[in-house]
């Protein structure tokens, strides 16, 4: 229950309310503008542009580019380097056909592993290349070709390496039915070397007065 009005205390009217007011009005304050200059205000960096994480990809996307490229050059370096370096010096002619029909005269420099030859001198220039399955008195085994620009190594030397140069040599199983097979070394002598003669051939002879009428070496 509310106290007693004093009668002695005037009245006021009610005021409108006017709605373009806030409740509690305070006296406003024109906005300043902020001098960059007064002290306590700090001037801000302009914000980053782009963004920072496609940034950092295209970085590593770069560097992975450029590691791709340098690899890529190294790998053609190398393979120029192999691909132009001198095929290492094959000093055993390797066995393959007889050239010209047979049966023909051959130069000694010209004979080839695998040729027969028809009554064989080991001292002439020439022999005569027959087919294999007819009667021959030799056929080339093997064969070493010593550099051009090599000197003369010494009649022992030669032997030596005729030799070494008939061991490589593999008999089929058709040698088996010849017993007696020899070996028969050819090599240059000191004049025929000035002239130019390098080789030094093993062949597959024969005793005088017997032939053979196969081929002997091992395919």
């Amino acid at each position: 229950m509310g106290g007693p009005t004093d009668p002695q205390q005037p009245g006021y009217p009610a005021q409108p309310i006017d709605p373009q007011q806030p409740d509690n009005p305070q006296p406003g304050y024109p906005a300043q503008p902020i001098d960059p200059q007064q002290p306590g205000y700090a001037e801000q960096p302009p914000p980053p542009q782009g963004d920072p994480v496609k940034r950092q990809r295209l970085v590593i996307g770069g560097i992975v580019v450029g590691a791709l490229v340098l690899i890529g050059v190294v790998i053609w370096v190398l393979l120029n380097l192999l691909g132009t370096r001198p095929e290492p010096t094959v000093a055993s002619p390797t066995p393959s056909a007889t050239l010209g029909p047979l049966p023909r005269d051959t130069d000694a420099k010209d004979f080839q592993i695998g040729d027969c030859f028809a009554d064989f001198d080991p001292n002439a220039s020439k022999a005569r290349a027959v087919a294999c399955d007819t009667e021959h008195t030799a056929q080339l085994g093997a064969a070493f070709t010593y550099p051009t620009d090599d000197s003369f190594p010494g009649t022992n030397a030669l032997r030596d390496k005729g030799r070494e140069v008939c061991k490589g040599i593999k008999l089929n199983d058709a040698a088996n039915e010849y017993t007696n097979l020899l070996q028969q070394n050819v090599y240059p002598s000191p004049s025929s070397w000035d002239r130019g003669d390098r080789r030094v051939d093993c062949f597959i002879v024969v005793s005088p007065g017997s032939t053979i009428k196969e081929n002997l070496l091992e395919k």
